[in-house]
């Protein structure tokens, strides 16, 4: 069987030195294809900058983030009501963009959201607005139900991201906007079991083009105060560098690479 090209991402770069630089540590061995900035957070200058010698050898994109000062859930009360502010909700997007730019002297090579905040009514089309101006792919999170079911890994959420990604998924079409071929890493992060056996069902029977989110790091005091996803982190980091994580890859016949490259394979 031909081997299948899928991006591997770690979300949250910056919200914490321990994750950023657990990230990093990653990178350096070849264990990820993508990670996703958020450049809200106090540490993404110093960290955001470290990120230069992986640019051009991984997708770097930026992680949109509307959370900082509300709830998820008052924002998408907000979102679903029709009360967001097109205006500055654009103007938030650009901002950010421009602060990625700033630090890592580059645009984004795609755009996804925090709490996928970029699938929101209101959110989504200036996320594929932005996209399409600077040429970035953008994440979704389709997945289809059969595979949710079968893989049965949080399958209500990730039923409900599946459906809530259909109006930027035709927004992708309508525009010409690239995207990842299929969506995995979706899970609670309280499931019982070593992380290992739960990333071989995610991962089992995967497309070319797929996007696998995964969100390693080392906890932190910065991470405790901003983030309730903490220990979870770490037992994902110590997966993704043990040499049990590329024996999996290579037996579920898959290996990472960018977007534009996972694209391109078919698998036999």
């Amino acid at each position: 069987m031909a081997t299948a090209g899928i991006v591997l991402c770690a979300d949250d770069y910056g919200i914490a030195p321990g994750v950023s630089g657990a990230i990093r540590s990653l990178l350096d061995l070849g264990r990820l294809s993508a990670t996703n900035c958020m450049v809200v957070s106090p540490d993404f200058a110093a960290d955001g900058a470290l990120l230069a010698p992986y640019l051009g050898r991984i997708d770097v994109g930026l992680h949109l983030t509307l959370t900082q000062d509300r709830s998820l859930a008052s924002l998408m009360l907000a979102a679903f009501a029709g009360r967001l502010d097109a205006a500055a909700t654009g103007a938030e997007v650009e901002r950010q963009i421009a602060r990625f730019t700033e630090v890592l002297g580059r645009a984004p090579d795609f755009i996804d959201g925090h709490q996928h905040v970029h699938l929101l009514p209101g959110v989504r089309e200036a996320v594929a607005a932005a996209a399409l101006r600077l040429g970035a792919y953008v994440r979704l999170t389709r997945e289809p139900l059969p595979t949710i079911l079968r893989r049965g890994i949080s399958p209500g959420k990730a039923a409900f991201l599946s459906l809530l990604s259909l109006p930027l998924a035709r927004r992708a079409r309508q525009f010409g906007l690239a995207h990842n071929a299929g969506f995995l890493g979706v899970r609670s992060f309280t499931e019982p079991g070593p992380f290992r056996i739960l990333f071989k069902r995610m991962i089992a029977g995967a497309r070319a083009g797929s996007l696998v989110m995964c969100h390693p790091g080392v906890v932190d005091a910065a991470l405790r105060a901003r983030d309730p996803v903490t220990q979870s982190r770490e037992e994902e980091y110590r997966y993704f560098m043990s040499a049990e994580f590329p024996a999996d890859l290579k037996a579920a016949n898959l290996r990472l690479m960018g977007l534009a490259d996972a694209l391109k394979q078919e698998p036999a």
